[in-house]
């Protein structure tokens, strides 16, 4: 999400100048209704918590458990709650509950829960950071002095077992690239510009080898960020071949308008691959899971994350070829 070093409270503004003049690393928003605190919420505001005084009507507060993102702690504290609203919020998801009438001084309470909070998302961020370069450098030298000595042996000797060992290299290698990715996903900004697909298709296909692609229409210019749709489609092409083994030929066009937009259009990946079975298919972008003793369970879930942050919906089906068809929809020309 957005910007972080914010933290929003919803409440009177007097109680709310009290709390800002006592919390600590954050800029405090006041706003005093439910109403204009959701509003605010948005892809370029992300708080690091949010504190909701939600009087006088209670059902404001579960309106803005509703529509608070869970990765944003919301603290529940009102003037006049009670240990009834206190179980229901925490069960709805607040983080916690903060009665300020039964402290010495509420808006320090309130502001140390503030404080405490967003000192706890900073240390995450810190530890996710040093994980982060670990397993960005740290790892990749054992990796490389593999692959080293790989080629050397492959100059003494010619066995399928290198093959076997190059394959598995690949594996390590690629599961390091999907995790720091994952890492660092949040702070990645998405900038779409135009980006010419057929083009994109083509680098990231390049020696690829024991599979064969079919481009089979002409490709548009769309709308996306190119790393992140070459990224997109190296997986999904690496899922099609991975399964269906040598001989996969992996086919790729346009979806014919549905709904006579002329804007967007909707593309196919499709492959003659063993396929994957209807109670499989909402399940193969979930983080984890894997089709094959050898997946990392990475690739599709990125692929599921990336489509998002595009605006874009994926879905898959089975192919004319028996295979897997995935159906990228709601994709924009440029």
């Amino acid at each position: 999400m957005g910007s972080r070093d914010l933290s929003l409270y919803i409440g009177p503004t007097g109680m709310g100048s009290q709390i800002e003049a006592a919390v600590e690393s954050t800029q405090l928003v006041v706003e005093e209704t439910t109403a204009a605190g959701v509003g605010s919420l948005d892809d370029e505001t992300s708080p690091d918590c949010i504190v909701t005084d939600h009087d006088p009507p209670e059902r404001d507060c579960f309106e803005l458990l509703e529509a608070v993102p869970p990765e944003i702690p919301v603290v529940l504290a009102p003037s006049g709650g009670s240990s009834s609203l206190a179980t229901r919020g925490l069960r709805a998801g607040a983080e916690t509950y903060l009665d300020p009438t039964t402290c010495e001084d509420g808006a320090a309470a309130i502001a140390a829960e503030i404080n405490r909070i967003t000192a706890e998302r900073y240390r995450n961020d810190d530890r996710i950071e040093r994980f982060t370069s670990l397993v960005s450098h740290e790892l990749r030298s054992p990796i490389q002095t593999a692959k080293s000595g790989l080629d050397l042996a492959r100059t003494e000797c010619d066995s399928h077992y290198l093959d076997n060992v190059a394959e598995t290299i690949d594996q390590l290698d690629q599961l390091i690239d999907n995790l720091v990715d994952e890492l660092k996903h949040d702070e990645i900004a998405v900038e779409m510009d135009a980006v010419d697909l057929a083009a994109v298709v083509e680098e990231t296909w390049a020696d690829r080898t024991g599979a064969t692609l079919s481009v089979e229409s002409e490709l548009p210019t769309i709308e996306a960020e190119r790393s992140r749709l070459r990224q997109l489609l190296d997986n999904v092409f690496r899922n099609s071949v991975k399964h269906g083994g040598d001989g996969t030929t992996v086919r790729i066009g346009v979806i014919e308008s549905q709904d006579g937009s002329d804007d967007t259009v909707g593309l196919y990946i499709a492959d003659n691959g063993p396929g994957i079975e209807p109670d499989r298919r909402e399940d193969i972008f979930d983080y984890g899971y894997t089709g094959s003793a050898n997946g990392t369970g990475f690739g599709l879930a990125i692929v599921s994350e990336i489509v998002e942050a595009f605006d874009w919906e994926i879905s898959v089906t089975e192919s004319g070829d028996g295979g897997a068809r995935f159906e990228l929809h709601n994709v924009k020309e440029f």
